[in-house]
């Protein structure tokens, strides 16, 4: 059996996209970026759910209202940045922290969360 072509293009031809590149999109500063689990539900009142995976650059400076990674006593911790009356805060939406100088330490600012996703079909 020949197959016969009509001679018109597909509508689609010429509007091919290229495959999304999660690192172009993700990543602006390679070298300054590294990646990270929420491993509670303490962010969940700011919209980060647990299991969400942080993508984290430090070399960016945080700004009011940015959600960052810290340092706190030893612990690392996903926060929003707040600044309030001249003092930095930092706040899962419920519960605020004070820095403390030599025992608080901001690692870098979140730049995109992924929820986690769950193939409820995968085996």
């Amino acid at each position: 059996m020949e197959l016969k072509t009509t001679g018109f293009a597909s509508p689609a031809q010429g509007y091919e996209e290229e495959g999304i590149d999660l690192n172009r999109l993700l990543i602006h500063n390679p070298p300054a970026t590294y990646f990270g689990r929420l491993e509670t539900g303490r962010m969940e009142a700011l919209g980060l759910p647990q299991g969400s995976l942080l993508v984290v650059d430090r070399s960016i400076d945080p700004c009011p209202y940015s959600f960052v990674m810290i340092r706190h006593e030893g612990e690392f911790l996903c926060r929003q940045f707040l600044r309030h009356e001249r003092k930095t805060v930092f706040t899962d939406g419920k519960t605020c922290i004070l820095p403390i100088p030599g025992e608080t330490e901001i690692l870098g600012v979140i730049t995109a969360h992924i929820k986690e996703y769950t193939n409820a079909n995968a085996h």
